[in-house]
Formats: structure tokens, sequence, C-alpha cells
């Protein structure tokens, strides 16, 4: 449960999950933190003026503390409705599976698309992404190896939708969007799950079967009242490829609406992330650079660039390793290449504490041998020492200690 408190509030035992300031702007080499140290507090009191703790994975404010109301302490309603908010997220979230999963098994059996349900789930989904869309984003992010078509369309909806926000489009388009990519492959409901489970490379023949699946998903939809005709193109055309190479109909860029487009990059990206029981699931920065180096030749480059945008991929205060063995935390996005921010380097290859920290910039000539080979969790092990460290070298600590 997370909790928002004033600092004069805070004791050791309480996990640190957020604070009032940017992580670069304090002293900390993480976010999230238990509070071991009467260091830790003082520094947390002269940096911020309240925190988000975590009650269940450390202590909360003592309720006697909580009971009074004199200038010292105070009851913070804050905190209750980002409880309510972050519970409201994910069960929109579970909803929009469920209700999904039940027209999936009507249309399975014959029967018409509900509509109405449909366009509840997109409406509500894009009330909460209008809300917090990075908050929506991170709930996908689950591993799940629940594999279902209905989980599947959600991610790709939430995505388009925060993409959607990101580059401002209208409110009408932005519900043709959400709809469209909700819809996305229900065509796929008329595959054989033979072909649909099967772990081997499919056979020619089965990748025809496969592709079918557009064809499919506009006959199903043609039988339904009130489906914009900007969703039957996303459903018919989310295969097509910039260089006319996709499918059904080999359409070329200008012949590809923004929509499809748009849905064609989010649900390369949701596959490739997604756990799949019959391959290698992607990290998201392997995935982005998937599309980033694809080309032109598939995908809309400029879209791609927006839609990095939309998901911050390397924000400012992520912790990343080099492949020179060195950790670096992001202290500044390249817009030219998002994947090549500017970094604060913190240890050498050895994984040892630099007395003196040094910049290094990705985008820069030369440095373009350097790459970063991953990010770290903010609660991995390695972050936590990171920190000790940093805490004893500021009290004088001698010695180098090597991760």
């Amino acid at each position: 449960m997370t909790k928002k408190i004033d600092v004069t509030q805070l004791r050791k035992g309480m996990f640190i999950c957020g604070t009032d300031r940017k992580w670069i702007d304090i002293p900390f080499f993480r976010k999230k933190f238990l509070i071991t140290s009467d260091k830790q507090i003082s520094t947390l009191q002269e940096y911020c003026e309240f925190v988000y703790i975590d009650t269940e994975k450390g202590e909360d404010v003592s309720p006697a503390i909580i009971e009074q109301h004199n200038d010292d302490t105070f009851v913070d309603h804050d905190s209750f409705k980002q409880i309510h908010e972050d519970t409201s997220y994910r069960k929109n979230y579970e909803d929009s599976q469920t209700i999904l999963s039940e027209v999936l098994n009507d249309v399975r059996l014959g029967r018409c698309v509900d509509n109405p349900k449909v366009r509840g789930v997109v409406q509500e989904l894009i009330v909460n992404i209008v809300k917090d869309s990075q908050t929506m984003i991170g709930l996908i992010q689950s591993k799940d190896k629940n594999d279902t078509l209905a989980r599947k369309s959600v991610n790709v909806c939430i995505l388009a939708l925060a993409f959607g926000k990101h580059i401002g489009i209208p409110k009408d388009k932005m519900y043709e969007l959400g709809l469209g990519a909700l819809l996305h492959d229900i065509g796929m409901v008329q595959v054989p799950s033979r072909i649909l489970l099967k772990k081997q490379p499919l056979t020619p023949a089965e990748r025809a079967i496969m592709e079918k699946h557009t064809e499919y998903g506009l006959a199903i939809l043609a039988k339904t009242q009130e489906i914009p005709v900007n969703v039957l193109k996303i459903v018919h055309s989310h295969h097509e490829r910039m260089d006319g190479k996709g499918y059904p109909q080999k359409l070329q860029s200008k012949e590809i609406g923004l929509l499809v487009r748009m849905v064609t990059i989010v649900s390369v990206y949701e596959a490739l992330t997604r756990e799949r029981f019959y391959t290698e699931t992607l990290s998201p920065v392997a995935a982005l650079k998937y599309l980033y180096t694809s080309g032109k030749a598939i995908f809309d480059a400029p879209l791609v660039e927006k839609f990095i945008q939309a998901l911050g991929i390397y924000p400012s205060g992520c912790v990343v390793v080099l492949n020179s063995g060195e950790i670096g935390v992001v202290v500044n996005v390249n817009p030219q290449d998002r994947l090549r921010p500017t970094l604060r380097i913190v240890t050498n290859a050895q994984k040892q504490l630099l007395a003196q920290e040094s910049v290094l910039e990705l985008a820069d000539r030369t440095t373009k041998d350097i790459e970063i080979i991953k990010t770290l969790a903010m609660d991995d092990p390695i972050i936590e020492l990171l920190m000790t460290l940093h805490e004893q070298a500021k009290d004088g600590a001698n010695g180098s200690v090597k991760l």
C-alpha cells in the first residue's frame, strides 16, 4: 500500500518508493529503498518535503502519530486518493480483459461483436490514459505467461492510446484508434488453434492461413453496426508495410493511414515484449531498438521516434549498464537519438565506485562503440550497494569496494 507522508514522519524501517524530487536531484542511487540509518532520514529531510512509502515492504507511520493533529504531524488524505487510483487503474486493466474475453467467446460462437461492451472498454481506458498513461503502460509490463488474445489486445489498445495522447490526436480519432487497436486481431478467433499454439516455425501453408486473420477480422466487423471506417482499416491493414511488402493488399507508405501505421508499430512492440511460450521475450529497450533500426522500409520512421518519446525510453534517473562494464545514470535524453542518452558514469568497468564521476555523451561520435546493454531495476541489489558506497564516500569512508 502506497502512502504519502511528510518527511518529519520518517523513521527507520520505512520503505521509500518515491519522493517529490527527481531522482537525479537528490543524492541517492535509487528511487526505492529501505531506510536503515539516521543519515538517510536526514538527507531526505534536507532535500524533500514529502515522500511515498510502501507499507507492505516496510514500516507504516505510527497510528499514534496519525491521530495527532498538531504542527508537526498531519493526516494526508491525498494518500488515500493515490491508493484508490492505483487500485482503479489495475481494476480497469483486468476488467477490460474480462469483458473482451466474453466478446471474443461470443464471436467464436458466430455472434456479432457486442458494440456497447467494446465501446465501454475503450472509453474507460481513454479516461485512465488521459489521467496517467505511464501507470497504465506499467501495468502491461507485468510478467504473465497467460498469452491470451484478450490480454494482448488490451495491451495494444493501451499502448496505442498512450501513443495517441502523446502526439495529440483529436478526441474522436482517439476513440477510433483505441477501438481499432482493441479489435485489430479479432480475426484470430477463426485461425485454428493448432496453428496459433504451434511452437515450431509455421509452414508456408500455415502461414497463409495465419495471414488470413485480417480478412477474417474485416468480415466479422462487417456484421457489426456502427463500426467506424478507420477501425475497419486498422483491422484489415495493420500488417501492411511501408515498402509495400506487407499483407493483405501490399499497400505502400501514403496508402496506409496514420492510425493504421500507429497500430502497426505498437502491435509489433507489444508482441516483442510480451511473454510468449514459443519465443524469446525482448526487453522494452531491445524491442524499441528493433523498431528504430528496422528503417523506413517496414515502419513509419518519424512515428517510431514519437512512439519512443511516448514510452519515455531511458528517462532521467534510469540506471544502465554499458558494454564496457561501467554503470551510469541517465541525466539527459538526446532528442535526436533517444537510444543514446547522456550518462553520469558512477562506476568503472570493475564495478568500483568512482571517486570522481564523469559525464558520457553516447551520441558523440567518439563513443559510437559504447552501448547500453541493459537497465537495472530499482530494486536490484547492485543499486542498493552503490547507494551504500555512495553514503560511505560522503562520510569519508576509505577503501574501494568491488561489486
